[in-house]
């Protein structure tokens, strides 16, 4: 079902403020999706990164060891090993990112119809017809972050607001 347009929302008696709109983004997506395949590389600077030799060379995430050594999202792969030469580079497993967030969808469609995939790993939650059934949109946040760790392995960051510019 797609989100109610700001006419029609008013239209059924709301006024903004009554709406709740979540964004949820999955942290460090791409490196800790490919930590739940090999748990090795928690222990390691690890990054998921294009190939360099296919002139693709940038850093697409990262986990928090790499990012101890300041190496940044969007970086060369040629800069990111100049401040750590022992990074672990990861060719990305595209499978196995869609995997991940059909199940994590299906996580947000048993809170609310209402999901709007804004790329891999972002979506937006009208949860505004939800409240009655799931508490408070705060509360539904913090069920999905603590659901998506304990069924799925990976944290998320969910923001909270009556649209989405501010749940952004």
């Amino acid at each position: 079902m797609p989100f109610l347009q700001e006419n029609e929302f008013l239209d059924a008696g709301f006024v903004p403020e009554d709406r709740v709109i979540l964004h949820a983004d999955c942290n460090s997506f791409f490196a800790s999706a490919e930590s739940i395949d090999h748990p090795e590389y928690r222990k390691v600077p690890m990054a998921v990164c294009g190939d360099p030799k296919s002139r693709h060379g940038i850093i697409l995430a990262k986990n928090d060891l790499a990012r101890a050594y300041k190496i940044q999202t969007a970086e060369t792969v040629y800069s990111a090993l100049k401040k750590c030469p022992s990074l672990l580079l990861v060719p990305p497993t595209m499978g196995l990112y869609k995997r991940l967030c059909e199940q994590i969808n299906r996580i947000y469609e048993s809170y609310t119809d209402q999901v709007e995939r804004f790329s891999i790993d972002e979506s937006f939650l009208d949860v505004t017809a939800s409240r009655p059934l799931f508490g408070t949109g705060q509360n539904i946040a913090d069920t999905l972050r603590q659901r998506i760790r304990d069924e799925i392995g990976l944290t998320i960051s969910v923001g909270v607001s009556y649209n989405k510019t501010f749940a952004k």
